[in-house]
This record gives structure tokens, sequence and C-alpha cells, in this order.
């Protein structure tokens, strides 16, 4: 009997790593595709989970232009992500406004997003190491916050016609924000089962909040009579579960309500900046200037933290001035020994 092995050579050591030890090489988009999968396996919001491809659009279209050989994730560098902050702010150009260069909070939702794509590349092994490790965010000064007087505001209320049916419901809008101090979105987002026009309150579920805790906010009665004017008026047009919608009985969007916002500041001669966002401010700086207090304004804004609450509340000089007035330990002794 031969032997079947004789004059072969024997294989001994294999020439590669086994499997288990070898790093599959993704590409930039393979990495991008998991990572979405990633995500909706933990149940990221839809409005969040909805910005992450338009973020990685930009970050790609840079890249093919200023480093086109790079298509590996494994194969961008701290430095190649720092030339990205840069780009972004100072040559990053606005295709709307023409401006150049977004601010610092604009660069660091940028930033947040790409920590979080390469942390969750680091954590599933796909990428040998963070090159967000040593990124840190951009310094954003404090925003000085000019609030509309009363005067201001009583004049851009009275601009919307009452008789058009858009501009009532852009009023109805003002009023809601001014009253509870929700987000546009939210606003745009309310649905007609969530208002309880006996209780007079607004209950959002904690699907629709920041913080995931359901939220309620109370209402006052002339808002609470103008929210259920506009839905039983809309209803008489429109079958829909949302109470703020367009003429055509679609979902308003809060981008539509900027501009239309910003035309009612126009026409009611306000030089002040104006915007949604700012009616939450000022909800909160009334709130609190009247004696509200600072952990009730916090649950109603739906804050997770008491810092952002305070950073909602900068008081002017007037209210500097005036609050120092009323309680500086010097004017009260003066005016004890005047009694």
């Amino acid at each position: 009997m031969t032997d079947a092995r004789k004059g072969k050579s024997i294989v001994r050591q294999r020439k590669t790593e086994p499997s288990g030890n070898r790093r599959y090489d993704y590409t930039i988009d393979q990495a991008f595709e998991l990572f979405l999968s990633l995500k909706k396996a933990e149940g990221v919001r839809p409005r969040t989970f909805g910005e992450y491809a338009p973020m990685m659009r930009q970050f790609r279209k840079w890249l093919d232009h200023e480093f086109p050989g790079t298509t590996l994730v494994n194969d961008i560098s701290t430095c190649i992500v720092r030339s990205y902050i840069v780009y972004l702010r100072e040559e990053h150009v606005n295709e709307r406004s023409g401006e150049t260069g977004l601010s610092p909070y604009t660069v660091n939702v940028r930033i947040r997003f790409l920590k979080v794509f390469f942390n969750a590349m680091f954590r599933e092994e796909i990428i040998d190491t963070n090159p967000m490790n040593n990124v840190k965010l951009m310094k954003v000064d404090e925003d000085t916050f000019d609030p509309l007087t009363d005067e201001e505001v009583e004049r851009l209320l009275a601009v919307p016609n009452t008789k058009e049916y858009a501009q009532w419901r852009d009023l109805t809008i003002m009023y809601l924000i001014l009253d509870t101090g929700m987000r546009v979105a939210e606003v745009c987002g309310l649905e007609v089962s969530e208002i309880d026009f006996k209780s007079r309150t607004i209950t959002l579920p904690a699907s629709k909040n920041k913080n995931r805790k359901p939220r309620v906010l109370p209402l006052s009665n002339t808002v609470a009579k103008m929210l259920f004017e506009l839905v039983t008026e809309s209803r008489a047009y429109f079958n829909s579960e949302y109470v703020f919608l367009t003429n055509a009985g679609l979902q308003y969007h809060p981008d539509t309500f900027r501009r239309r916002l910003h035309m009612y500041k126009e026409k009611a001669g306000i030089e002040k900046k104006v915007t949604p966002h700012g009616l939450r401010h000022l909800w909160t700086r009334n709130f609190l200037m009247n004696g509200g207090n600072l952990y009730i304004a916090q649950r109603i804004l739906g804050h997770q933290c008491l810092s952002t609450t305070r950073r909602y509340f900068q008081m002017t000089e007037e209210d500097l001035k005036e609050q120092h007035a009323q309680f500086s330990p010097i004017m009260r002794l003066r005016a004890g020994k005047r009694r």
C-alpha cells in the first residue's frame, strides 16, 4: 500500500489570520448603513433619525472634494475631522443667504453627529481608533436676548387679520406659545386629542418630548377658547387629527410659520429679531419675572436640566435696575429709616 501523501507538500501554518481576528474594511457608505440600523434598534426619535442622512451627505460632499481618495471609514482621521470643522466655521456658504461660515452653535450640531457616528463605529469594532476622541465642541458665546416689550407684543398680535383663516391660525399659534412656552415643532405637531378643553390643558405624550416624559401644559381661558374655535372651524372643512393646518388641510410646517412670523414682525414695525424660539424665551422671562417658580418653568418647558431653563431666563438692564431698587439691602434700610 502506497502513501497518498508521499511527494506532496504539507501545510502547517496559514498565510492569513483566522477570520475571527480579521477586520473587514467598511466603506463609509456601508458603515453609515450599519449606523442607521443601530439607531433604529435603539429607538431614536424619527426627527433625530431624519437628521442623520443630510448631515452625512454634507460631510461626504466635502470629503469627496477635499480628500477624494478617502473611501474607507477607517481612513478618516482626527486631522480630517478638524479640517472639516474649520471649513464649516470659515468657508461653508449658505445657499439661501449667501453668508459664509456657520455659527459655532450650528457647527456643534455637526460635531455631535460625527461623535455619535464614530462612537458607534468604535463600539462595534468597525474602526481601529476613534477620530472624535480628542475633538471638542466649539466654544459658544451666550446669546443676548432682547425681549419684546408689552407694547411690541401688542403691536405684533394686532397685525394678523382674524377674518382670514391662515392669519387667524397664526395668531392662535402666537398666543399659544406666549401662553405655554411650547416649541414650534410641538405646536405644529399638536393633535386635537391632546387638548382637554374642560380642564384647559394640553398633554404632550412622552414620545413628543425631548426628555421622553409626558408633559402637561395649563392653558389660559383666552387661549383655550381660541383653540376650540380654530378646531371647530377646521373640522368644518378638513378631516385631520392636527390642530394647525394649511389652507389645503395639510399639517402646518414650522418653517412656514417662521417666515410668516417674520412678515408680521415687519408689518408691526418691530426692529428686534422675532422668532418662535424667541417667543418661548419671552414666556420664560415673563413667567419668572412675575413670580413663577423656576422648577415649574422647567417642567412646563420640558427641559431635562435646570441649567437650560436658567439660560432661557436673561434679564435686561432695566430688569436688573428694577430688581436692585426693590431688593437692595441699602434701599430697604433707607426705606425703614424714613418710616
